[in-house]
């Protein structure tokens, strides 16, 4: 009896325990995840046309490879009648929110799955796609940007990982910021690049936790990883920011343009940025994605 009493006695405690410090729910970045959950199982039954239609914002932002109007684009093209030779899936394996649960992004391992009988194997990539919750309080892509991956970051079945944002600002210190240089952050960190370097530059300006995503490799989550990629890039980069939002209390936004190399006005690619602020108010790169136009 004495046993049993006291075996109960620790259930409660330990019960007690994980309600004290268990981590909250963020409802909103929840929503956001099944949402995309939702966009991924709509584009396996409808395909790629309906379900970018469905789910983008009217002002969403794809690359094709330019920046372009998502659903504007798709709704000028006639849906497809023939059978899809390709059928592709995503899921969320990593997922941020703003404080004030408007703006968050999600990004995790894509799967492109042969349907036409040729017996292709599989290919993977890795999306990046940052959610934008609308007045009605739903949830519609804000910018999308793809790459591929040599191999599967991670399995479709995975659960997906919440940032921790070590250095975030506090939601009461957040409602007294104003945008700080929102406007010109992509010009103030090329102007550092060029200034410093670009492994310098890129030390000072990431936050701490970051994700940087290429073509035809995996993520890069550590600046060891980082530093051995830049090192063998070339240094003169810049970027020409042709867009992008920031969230209701001024501590998450994203932005969207060309990178250049060698000072040339012809864009060498495109790039979407995420920006978390820290607890001094700065701006911090928390998600730096690429995509390079093909070389003649």
């Amino acid at each position: 009896m004495k046993v049993q009493f006291i075996t109960a006695l620790f259930t409660i405690f330990t019960m007690a325990l994980q309600t004290i410090f268990a981590v909250p729910v963020n409802k909103d970045l929840q929503k956001m995840a099944e949402t995309e959950r939702e966009f991924s199982a709509t584009a396996v039954k409808e395909g790629f046309r309906d379900s970018f239609i469905k789910f983008f914002a009217d002002d969403g932002i794809g690359f094709g490879p330019a920046p372009q109007l998502t659903k504007e684009v798709l709704t000028k093209t006639a849906p497809q009648t023939a059978p899809r030779k390709v059928v592709f899936r995503w899921q969320p394996y990593f997922c941020d929110m703003s404080l004030d649960g408007d703006l968050g992004y999600s990004t995790g391992p894509v799967i492109y799955e042969d349907v036409s009988g040729s017996n292709r194997p599989p290919r993977h990539g890795l999306y990046f796609s940052v959610w934008q919750k609308q007045t009605d309080g739903n949830w519609k892509v804000a910018v999308d940007m793809g790459t591929a991956t040599p191999q599967a970051v991670a399995a479709q079945d995975v659960n997906y990982e919440v940032a921790k944002n070590p250095d975030g600002i506090s939601q009461s210190k957040a409602k007294k910021l104003d945008k700080g240089n929102f406007d010109s952050l992509d010009a103030d960190f090329s102007a550092e690049i060029a200034k410093s370097g670009l492994v310098n530059a890129y030390n000072a300006w990431l936050s701490d936790e970051f994700r940087v995503h290429r073509n035809g490799i995996m993520p890069i989550l550590t600046k060891a990883e980082l530093k051995k990629y830049l090192d063998g890039t070339n240094g003169k980069l810049s970027f020409k920011q042709m867009g992008g939002k920031i969230s209701n209390l001024k501590d998450l936004a994203f932005t969207y343009g060309s990178f250049h190399f060698d000072g040339n006005d012809s864009p060498s690619g495109y790039y979407v940025h995420v920006w978390r602020r820290n607890k001094t108010e700065n701006w911090k790169l928390v998600a730096d994605i690429f995509n390079e136009l093909p070389k003649n």
